[in-house]
């Protein structure tokens, strides 16, 4: 992808962010919808093509099923936009999923601390991003997020109680997982499979 083509994406990005914080759709809902769509797809396949060149307000729609009739994110460059900004930075330095940039960090926790880093460095925080990502393991967040002890997951998927134990101790302990538990996993927690793979 070439620099022209990375920061149009980096600047729908921002601005996807302010149209759902301006049609107040739930932080959560609208990353988990994201993470899932074609948009962020395409971009982890580094994938550009036309899809990027269509109106702002149709790729929204594409994402949330939500129409908007006035595309008003232009000019406004706020926290949801600066937000947006920083997770496609963070994606771009870390070369993780946006889903588990998503998982690990989200939206309502990043525009909580946005104002303590909006006017530093980048860097610090990167820097915050990785402090956040040895707190929890990806399991774990999960469980956490969906009210499910390891003992309900190990029934409902059929993986062994140890096994499902050492994922939630060790994110390098999930990845190195089978990829039947890590689909079994996946399908129960209704996320994407690539929350699970290093992007090198």
């Amino acid at each position: 992808m070439e620099n022209s083509d990375i920061k149009h994406i980096q600047e729908l990005f921002g601005r996807l962010f302010v149209i759902a914080v301006q049609n107040k759709i739930n932080f959560f809902s609208f990353t988990t919808m994201l993470a899932k769509s074609e948009f962020v797809s395409k971009i982890e396949q580094n994938h550009y093509d036309d899809y990027f060149n269509k109106p702002l307000e149709d790729i929204f729609f594409h994402i949330t099923h939500n129409r908007i009739k006035v595309e008003e994110s232009y000019g406004i460059y706020n926290d949801a936009y600066w937000c947006g900004i920083s997770y496609f930075n963070l994606y771009l330095k870390t070369h993780k999923p946006l889903s588990y940039i998503f998982l690990k960090l989200p939206l309502a926790t990043l525009i909580d601390v946005y104002a303590i880093f909006h006017e530093m460095d980048f860097s610090s925080l990167l820097d915050y991003f990785q402090k956040k990502e040895k707190e929890k393991t990806i399991l774990r967040l999960l469980c956490e997020q969906n009210k499910c002890s390891l003992t309900k997951l190990s029934v409902i998927t059929g993986i062994k109680a140890t096994t499902l134990a050492k994922y939630n101790a060790s994110d390098e302990a999930l990845y190195r997982g089978s990829f039947q538990n890590i689909i079994k996993i996946a399908r129960y927690f209704d996320v994407t499979v690539n929350m699970f793979v290093i992007i090198l």
